[in-house]
């Protein structure tokens, strides 16, 4: 490999890696929660509607909503999720 072309392999490499490693923006986490979600339901939770993202430090937190419950799940900036699950009828002491 000539020295123009390894220039340019390693430049072309070096763009393509640093679409892997960059932080994931509100639309993506709220995919990413959308697909965690209806994996963790298998169409058990009813009609879900979302409600709510936020960023809490590197975190994304995704909030849904159904008839007795709140589910709201947890999107690392990585992409690994998990679900947490609110039942509305209970009530803080």
């Amino acid at each position: 490999m000539t020295a123009p072309f390894r220039g340019l392999y390693i430049l072309v490499i070096g763009i393509a890696l640093s679409g892997c490693i960059a932080p994931i923006t509100a639309r993506e986490a709220r995919d990413i929660a959308h697909e965690r979600l209806n994996k963790y339901c298998g169409g058990r939770c009813g009609q879900l509607a979302w409600s709510n993202t936020q960023k809490v430090k590197k975190r994304w937190l995704v909030d849904f909503d159904s008839k007795g419950q709140k589910y709201t799940v947890i999107v690392e900036n990585d992409g690994n999720s998990r679900v947490t699950v609110w039942d509305k009828g209970a009530t803080a002491p």
